[in-house]
């Protein structure tokens, strides 16, 4: 298939504008409620002009490849950009995933395994979270210890690692300026660098993601392309459970450029490598619960989060009468309390999932909230600062990409719609927040980007 093929017809580009065009609309009407909430400040207009001014000096210098001198002027302004957001989480403690992520890398390190205790459950869970993160942050943290320039640099590297994959996959679809750009892009995001010097593991989901689609681009043949799909999709399976299906959806959107067979084929194999990946923790579960535990305990409980009659899509406190029943059984028990309010609440259940997925895709505020949360005190002039800057840039995004997608390739629409297609069937059902979107955000600055940079020759993507 050839980067610059474009999609017969307008059904699939037009179905992509048209919901990209819907939540910009959304995102619009929302300015006045976050405005009310967060307040108004001079400081946001400074923090606005000086991002798109690196923005817009990233953007001249990466046309072409970068000489030594220019590409360490950017690597300093990037280095200077994020120290100035990681000092915000300097001897402030976050609360949520983060925290959480942080407790149980140090009770691996401490001997305890991989338990955590939660107070709104009652109990200590031994599997409430996926296990490659908190590994992945116990062996940093061995070597490096978990203050905040310790995660921070942690982030960083995830960052960089997915910034080089956004390059390979502007390359690989024709346009290197554009990954070039959109690399650049990424690393100074908002979103982005709320998450650096906090243990949000988005962050390395984004990076696992990016790693999918440029299997499924390049599809190396045989067992060797097996492993090039069955690592990442294990990974992120163990990472994010809810976004593993993205392994198979970048195949099937871009079966009619591979062929059916093909995809089958390519997909089969790659399960089993995924599989293999998976294995230790399938059987550390067995051995622990005598009852097979695929991924996490915690599908019951995201839920009912997310389908019960106060959910927002953002986490709340579970129904205090389940507290302290055990690990397995909490599951089902909430799990049962949530299915039970779907099966009498249809329409309600309809509607909420049509408003989370509006609030979550539409509205950037999430780092900022995060900020608030986390003690001592975030200072409010802080947040009515940077909040017009998080919403303003995911709104550029929105609305560049709509306005300009048929000057967009046709597989990269088809990645773009793939990522819509695992938020729609895998992911609004469940506690869903802006933070389980934000695997989409590569795939759409690579989009707006290629609209501003010359397509290059490349030899046709196999």
């Amino acid at each position: 298939m050839t980067a610059g093929r474009r999609l017969p017809g307008w059904a699939i580009p037009g179905a992509v504008q048209a919901v990209l065009g819907g939540l910009l609309l959304y995102g619009l009407t929302g300015i006045p409620d976050l405005a009310a909430r967060w307040g108004a400040s001079a400081g946001s207009v400074v923090a606005v002009i000086g991002w798109i001014a690196l923005a817009a000096l990233g953007f001249a210098l990466l046309r072409d490849r970068p000489r030594r001198r220019s590409f360490a002027l950017l690597a300093l302004l990037l280095m200077a950009v994020r120290i100035a957001f990681a000092l915000l989480a300097v001897w402030r403690t976050s609360t949520g995933d983060p925290n959480a992520y942080l407790n149980l890398a140090k009770g691996l390190l401490a001997g305890q395994g991989l338990v955590i205790y939660d107070p709104f459950f009652g109990s200590a869970w031994r599997a409430l979270f996926p296990p490659l993160y908190p590994l992945l942050l116990a062996g940093w943290g061995a070597l490096f210890g978990f203050s905040t320039p310790s995660v921070l640099a942690l982030g960083t590297l995830t960052d960089a690692a997915a910034a080089g994959a956004i390059v390979l996959l502007g390359a690989q679809l024709g346009s290197a300026a554009a990954g070039r750009r959109a690399a650049w892009l990424y690393l100074i995001w908002p979103s982005v660098l709320f998450s650096a010097p906090l243990a949000q593991k988005e962050l390395l989901c984004a990076l696992l993601v990016l790693a999918l689609a440029l299997f499924w681009l390049r599809r190396p043949a045989g067992w060797r392309g097996a492993l090039a799909l069955g690592l990442p999709a294990g990974l992120l399976a163990l990472t994010q459970p809810g976004e593993a299906p993205l392994a198979a959806l970048f195949g099937l959107v871009l079966v009619g450029q591979i062929g059916l067979w093909p995809v089958l084929a390519t997909g089969l194999r790659g399960a089993v490598i995924a599989a293999v990946v998976m294995l230790p923790w399938w059987i550390r579960n067995w051995l622990l619960f005598h009852a097979f535990v695929p991924l996490t305990t915690a599908s019951g409980a995201s839920l009912w989060i997310g389908n019960n009659p106060e959910a927002t899509g953002n986490w709340e406190p579970p129904p205090p009468e389940l507290k302290g029943i055990p690990e397995l059984a909490y599951g089902r028990r909430i799990q049962a309390i949530a299915v039970e309010w779907i099966r009498s609440h249809p329409a309600d259940f309809v509607r909420l999932s049509i408003t989370k997925f509006l609030r979550a895709c539409g509205i950037a505020q999430f780092g900022v909230t995060r900020l608030v949360a986390m003690g001592p005190p975030f200072p409010r002039m802080l947040a009515a600062a940077l909040w017009p800057l998080a919403h303003g840039s995911h709104l550029l995004l929105l609305g560049g990409v709509a306005l300009r997608l048929g000057r967009v390739p046709v597989t990269l629409v088809l990645l773009i719609a793939g990522c819509g297609l695992q938020l729609l069937l895998f992911g609004i059902w469940f506690e869903f927040g802006e933070r389980h979107r934000e695997f989409v955000t590569p795939f759409l600055l690579l989009a707006l980007c290629w609209t501003f940079a010359p397509v290059e020759k490349t030899a046709p993507t196999p």
